[in-house]
């Protein structure tokens, strides 16, 4: 599947979760301010971007442009541990080559964990390094559930549009 592609599976997913945490906030109680759903849309279209990101494009070019852009406000605003977790997951595709541990189902499944654990590590910093808890990763994990959903969506989309992708050139 090719960028825009991928991009338009965004849009719909990031369309489709920040609806559902529109509607569905107040019976679940889980709470979805209006930056929080920003946040929502914008990690899903993320995500169904992500496993790509290693190839060397024109996408790949004003993806990490739009990060460093990120980047600098975070910065400005004091949001230095969220910047670090934006630089360290921009990254990540880069570490090794094309369709490898990013289009790995069980990889959609651990990312947000791994991420949810070095938050707690950075905000551990903070306090005291004894204070650090498996407790709390949880706890960041139930508290931003939304973000855990578009991430996980986000991603499986782009799996999904490869997979799709392949399975039609196979049959031709």
């Amino acid at each position: 599947m090719n960028f825009k592609g991928h991009i338009t599976g965004g849009i719909i997913t990031g369309a489709a979760i920040t609806s559902t945490a529109i509607f569905l906030s107040k019976p679940l109680g889980i709470p979805a301010p209006p930056l929080v759903l920003g946040q929502i849309f914008g990690v899903a279209l993320f995500f169904s971007m992500f496993p790509d990101l290693d190839i060397s494009s024109i996408p790949q070019r004003w993806f990490f442009r739009a990060i460093f852009a990120v980047l600098l406000g975070l910065s400005y605003y004091d949001y230095f541990e969220v910047a670090t977790l934006v630089a360290l997951v921009s990254i990540t595709p880069l570490l090794d080559h094309h369709r490898s541990w990013t289009h790995n189902v069980i990889s959609v499944l651990l990312f947000p964990v791994v991420l949810a654990c070095i938050y707690e590590y950075l905000l551990s910093k903070e306090r005291f390094f004894d204070q650090w808890s498996a407790d709390q990763v949880a706890n960041h994990l139930s508290n931003h559930i939304w973000l855990v959903i578009a991430c996980v969506s986000g991603w499986y989309t782009h799996l999904t549009l490869d997979f799709y992708q392949k399975k039609r050139f196979a049959r031709n």
